[in-house]
């Protein structure tokens, strides 16, 4: 069960990430693809990479829906929809 955070401040939300770029908050993301899937969420931890899609790649990005604690986030794990960045 994950334990959430206070909400974070709304230029965090709006603020969206790349793969590549460092996890700044351990929390619940939406995954916002090119045009070949719907959006979906993410649960990612602070300080990894951003993971690519396996399809779009680079074009694929993040945006902090809700802060979780470290301690309740599982390290990320290639998934059918998105991989470790840099992986070709």
């Amino acid at each position: 069960m994950l334990s959430f955070k206070a909400a974070p401040p709304a230029e965090e939300f709006r603020r969206t990430f790349a793969p590549g770029e460092i996890v700044p908050e351990s929390g619940l993301y939406q995954v916002n693809h090119e045009s070949h899937r719907l959006m979906h969420q993410a649960t990612l931890d602070r300080g990894a990479r951003f993971p690519q899609c396996r399809q779009c790649k680079m074009k694929v990005r993040f945006r902090l829906l809700r802060r979780v604690e470290n301690r309740m986030v599982h390290s990320f794990g290639a998934t059918s929809l998105l991989e470790e960045y840099g992986t070709e």
